[in-house]
């Protein structure tokens, strides 16, 4: 018997006060609720999806200056300005949500089509070392598929299957792996060079935005919508710590952990890796009722003092900490948790199959610190693989078991 390593510990706000993050805003209200690209040329770039969730037809991609911040319309004619990405040209690709195509914009602003073949609702773009694009289709009739798409256009699958639920944002390592955000859950899925994907780790909340790698830490920066939160994620051991945030929907600024955000979508690091730039929508209240999700005006908001989560990290532990030991593995449904918690707290367990389903939940309330036992029965279970996601309002751990009959 066998225990499987722990995919993800998440640990929350606990860190910031340690820290010396600061969060700003840095222009006025406009409508850019799309992707947003650091530029060759030190200037931020961001796309306008549109108005609303429903209402991916924003036209335009603005330019900001990050040294005087003067604002100007960068191109326009795109049909819902989504993810987009930088290729080693200087040239810049956009996707267009709402006319299922990638546009490339050269240096000077001009626009034209560069590919619509397998490409439906698509919303980020990576771009590798050799200038091929990975699209992520999020809907229409190429749905949760990732395409790649070669310098010269030609556009083939490169990945695809229940795992992706509306893939979001999408970035590269050193390596070539990808790593990409579901907007419809938590899951972040990593895509290997061969196309091979795997649920990688969750994020807390749900909606995931669009995320950005920093290989000097190995690290992932994410937005969530679900939980107006930042979270960084490093690869190495795939612990995933929320960096900026309260949990409350809102556009405050100030120290990290007091500052809110509104559906936090687009994300860049700067050049230096201090800084966090991303855009934050201005509507705080959503009516599902009409299916109206409001993301315009929205603003450019910093997160300052990045570098500090990884020269002060060696000095700082996250309180709570959990330790986990699942038995046995594989196992016929039965299964034994023992637990190790340094404080009571409050849990409730999840299992998510492969593609992250929930296929079963159960409240555990108030637990007391010490080693806890829990027998879990899931015999009802069909073979697989599941991921069992253990959380509390401050942290969560992500185990991987495997049933067989």
């Amino acid at each position: 018997m066998k225990t499987l390593f722990t995919l993800a510990l998440l640990a929350f706000p606990f860190l910031l006060p340690a820290q010396n993050l600061t969060v700003s805003t840095i222009t006025e209200e406009f409508d850019a609720s799309g992707g947003v690209k650091l530029g060759p040329d030190g200037h931020l770039y961001i796309g306008n999806f549109g108005a609303s969730l429903s209402q991916g037809s924003g036209s335009q991609v603005w330019q900001l200056n990050l040294e005087t911040l003067e604002l100007e319309v960068f191109a326009t004619g795109l049909v819902g300005a989504s993810g987009n990405a930088f290729d080693s040209q200087g040239n810049f690709f956009q996707s267009n949500i709402g006319g299922s195509s990638i546009s490339r914009i050269t240096p000077d602003g001009q626009v034209s089509t560069f590919v619509s073949q397998g490409i439906s609702a698509p919303v980020g773009i990576a771009i590798d070392e050799q200038d091929n694009l990975y699209v992520c289709n999020c809907g229409g009739p190429f749905a949760n598929t990732i395409r790649k798409v070669t310098p010269e256009g030609v556009s083939t699958q490169f990945a695809g299957g229940n795992i992706f639920s509306c893939p979001n944002g999408i970035t590269i390592d050193q390596e070539g792996n990808l790593y990409v955000s579901n907007f419809n859950n938590s899951n972040v899925i990593r895509v290997t060079p061969e196309g091979q994907a795997s649920i990688f780790a969750i994020v807390p909340g749900g909606n995931n935005g669009h995320l950005t790698y920093f290989e000097p830490f190995n690290t992932l920066f994410i937005n969530s919508h679900g939980s107006s939160s930042v979270y960084k994620m490093s690869l190495a051991d795939r612990i995933v710590s929320r960096i900026a945030g309260n949990g409350l929907r809102g556009n405050s600024d100030g120290p990290a952990d007091q500052a809110t955000f509104s559906r936090p979508n687009g994300v860049a690091l700067s050049a230096t890796g201090d800084t966090l730039y991303l855009n934050s929508s201005i509507p705080t209240v959503d009516n599902p009722g009409s299916n109206f999700f409001p993301l315009n005006p929205s603003v450019i908001r910093m997160i300052t003092g990045i570098r500090e989560l990884f020269t002060s990290a060696d000095r700082i532990e996250a309180p709570g900490s959990w330790q986990a030991r699942l038995f046995p593995n594989p196992s016929d449904g039965n299964l034994n948790l023992e637990l190790e918690l340094n404080e009571k707290d409050d849990l409730q367990i999840s299992v998510l199959d492969s593609t992250g389903k929930q296929v079963y939940s159960e409240e555990w309330g108030q637990l007391s610190s010490g080693l806890q036992r829990k027998e879990l029965k899931l015999d009802g279970l069909p073979a697989g693989h599941f991921y069992l996601l253990i959380s509390s309002p401050v942290q969560a751990l992500t185990l991987s078991f495997q049933l067989v009959k």
